[in-house]
């Protein structure tokens, strides 16, 4: 005679949780069931489990009771922990917790530990397997989570020897960046789950997953909903006070946004050093804050066989460029950023390692990376030599400016011939640059079809190639502006 299996389905569940997940308790009733027995209230094992709560299983005990097994802090401490505490259960029901060896399997949606053939196949690397697994498993990321499993040991005996027969009963899984845990099967307090056990006599068995975490009070729940009401208006007053306007740069000014990072120094001579920087700006170029244009790092202790000190050293800039000076000025300059790094040792001498400088990219958003190469003047004479290394030879430089183009000099011809230097270390830059313009607003096009075209084309990040071709629009803009004005 047949008869339908009254279990329940199994299915992962997930729950986000707002509370701490060390307040979590599980109960697990759990007997052995003879036929189609009802979940009556008679012969349950119950055990309860805190997070992360580790019990021992009958193997387990008799393993840690022996001191010669325990190697580990762990299994030190869990020999301590066998040792004080005893089991009388007539069903084994143990935990895993997430300090015990567990690996992820595929199949069954819970964890498991390994066996000794996974242990030896750990070994190997096999590309099939590897590439089978990526095929069935195409989205996998890496989450930051805890795990713990719920099990009985369901074995028997042969002669004196135990046979271990591990079930895991509940599998629970709790992610600490998104407070979100997920437990499988789900709980349950009306209808018990069903499974058997094969050996030399069938033997099937009912458990309950229950959920007897303690609820919080009256008094906690109004407190943490007046808390997050507050939160919440909060948030409301600060939206509201935010009325969402932006200042625009004025009608004639091309603004470019420059931020840089100074990443590291490596390869110098003395170990602790930092650096100092200076914008050069053309006629050309100004800056509402000429505080922006130069400063200087922390000062940094260089490690390793490269020598190498790690800034990450932030500053930002805002250039304009005057529209109207077009017609008189034609394209204009670049401006130059430049870099001196500078020792200093216990007896506060100050010395120049390096010297570099760099053109800056202001002719096209993006992001850039630089490793500049650094070098030093070597002084003519022997005692400018002594004087570097008794007194150091810092703030010698007149025009730091010398060492690119200086922004005096007009002739066609720079002559550095004679001048000794050598080369020194490297230092990492990170700079990303970002323009606006009023001329990318839909609201100052013109009706005539050529305006529409240049300021369409101006509004579109991956035509603007260059500061010249915005320059050249502004400048073919004005013109069919004040063209239209005369002739309406």
């Amino acid at each position: 005679m047949s008869h339908v299996d009254e279990s329940l389905r199994k299915y992962t569940a997930i729950y986000r949780c707002s509370d701490d997940i060390t307040n979590l308790k599980i109960r697990i009733k759990l007997k052995e069931v003879n036929g189609l027995d009802r979940d009556d209230s008679n012969g349950w094992e119950q055990k309860t489990f805190t997070w992360q709560q580790k019990a021992f299983s009958k193997s387990e005990r008799e393993f840690y009771k022996d001191a010669k097994n325990c190697v580990t802090d762990l299994e030190k401490k869990y020999h301590q922990d066998v040792t004080n505490s005893e089991s009388g259960a007539k069903l084994d029901v143990f935990s895993y917790t997430n300090e015990d060896d567990f690996v992820l399997k595929e199949s069954g949606n819970y964890f498991h530990k390994r066996s000794e053939e996974e242990e030896r196949d750990a070994d190997g690397f096999d590309y099939k397997k590897s590439l089978m697994a990526a095929v069935r498993n195409p989205a996998s990321y890496n989450y930051e989570f805890d795990a713990m499993f719920i099990m009985a040991d369901l074995g028997e005996y042969v002669d004196t020897t135990w046979i271990k027969h591990e079930k895991v009963l509940c599998a629970l899984k709790y992610d600490k960046n998104l407070k979100v845990m997920s437990i499988y099967p789900d709980f349950t307090n009306s209808e018990s789950y069903r499974f058997k056990v094969d050996g030399n006599t069938t033997r099937n068995f009912r458990y309950f997953v229950e959920n007897v975490s303690e609820n919080m009070s009256e008094d906690d729940r109004f407190k943490e909903k007046e808390f997050i009401r507050k939160i919440n208006s909060h948030k409301s007053v600060m939206l509201r006070q935010f009325d969402g306007s932006f200042v625009l740069p004025p009608k004639n000014k091309l603004q470019v946004n420059l931020f840089f990072e100074i990443l590291w120094a490596k390869q110098f001579e003395y170990d602790t050093i930092y650096v100092q920087y200076f914008i050069d700006l053309p006629s050309d170029w100004s800056c509402e804050d000429d505080s922006q244009l130069q400063g200087i790092t922390q000062t940094c202790h260089t490690k390793g066989e490269e020598s190498l000190a790690h800034f990450g050293h932030v500053f930002d800039v805002v250039l304009d460029y005057n529209i109207e000076e077009l017609d008189r000025r034609g394209i204009p300059k670049s401006p130059y950023v430049y870099f001196e790094i500078i020792s200093k040792d216990n007896w506060s001498r100050y010395r120049t390692e390096g010297l570099t400088y760099k053109n800056l990219p202001v002719a096209k958003p993006g992001n850039y990376r630089f490793e500049l190469q650094c070098f030093r003047l070597i002084p003519e004479s022997i005692s400018g030599q002594l004087r570097r290394f008794f007194i150091g030879d810092c703030s010698s430089y007149s025009d730091i400016t010398w060492i690119g183009l200086p922004k005096d000099y007009e002739g066609p011809v720079l002559n550095k011939y004679g001048a000794n230097t050598v080369g020194t270390g490297q230092i990492g830059v990170r700079m990303n640059v970002v323009h606006q313009s009023q001329a990318f607003l839909d609201k100052y096009k013109e009706n005539s079809d050529e305006n529409r075209e240049i300021f369409e084309k101006l509004n579109s990040s991956s035509l603007v190639k260059s500061v010249e071709q915005v320059l050249q629009a502004f400048k073919r803009a004005r013109k069919n502006m004040i063209a239209a004005r005369k002739n309406p």
